[in-house]
């Protein structure tokens, strides 16, 4: 009666690793078939192009940005050279008493 347990078991074990194995085989063939590929090729790659845009958009975003921000620091510094530039002509006419000409009157 043992011998015949132990027969049993291990048959009904063989026909379950049996199946287990066929059924995992069956999905790998299935995920490896040229339709499937071809899909998950095509998921992928479309995936990869709208990433690929996502990061082009960002950048001309902060493209855009970093031109206006050095457009508005030129801006700045021209702004603040003429500044300079009218006080520093307004220091040298204050320094001249007689104005630019006043050597030239007499002689």
């Amino acid at each position: 009666m043992r011998r015949l347990w132990w027969l049993g078991a291990g048959y009904a074990a063989g026909l379950g690793t049996a199946a287990w194995v066929r059924s995992k085989a069956r999905a790998t063939a299935e995920k490896y078939a040229p339709e499937n590929v071809r899909n998950a090729v095509a998921d992928r790659s479309k995936q990869a192009a709208e990433r690929a845009r996502e990061t082009a958009v960002d950048s001309a975003r902060n493209l855009g940005r970093e031109a206006r921000r050095i457009a508005d620091d030129i801006r700045h510094a021209v702004a603040e050279g003429r500044e300079t530039m009218r006080d520093t002509e307004s220091e040298l006419r204050d320094d001249d008493p007689g104005g630019v000409d006043s050597g030239a009157g007499d002689r």
